[in-house]
């Protein structure tokens, strides 16, 4: 069975990369979870429970956005007329 405390970091260091801690409904949706959903209501007991203790041990989950990479600009072509 899986230890809390290591629950806690692993998904702790998932929602970092995400940006925010998942609802249930964006993480069942989620294709690279670093756990199933059943696990963590398992050892939570339920999903708002692990959002606390979550919150509590990485405080920063939000307030640290995401790396994106900006989008290239677009250049508008001059158009010459023939005379």
């Amino acid at each position: 069975m899986t230890n809390r405390m290591s629950a806690i970091n692993k998904l702790g260091e998932y929602f970092m990369k995400k940006g925010k801690i998942l609802s249930i409904k964006e993480y069942k949706a989620a294709k690279d979870t670093p756990m199933r959903w059943l696990i963590v209501k398992r050892v939570f007991n339920s999903w708002s429970r692990m959002e606390i203790f979550v919150n509590k041990h990485f405080p920063e989950i939000g307030t640290v956005k995401p790396e994106t990479k900006a989008a290239p600009k677009k250049v508008a072509k001059k158009v010459v007329e023939d005379e």
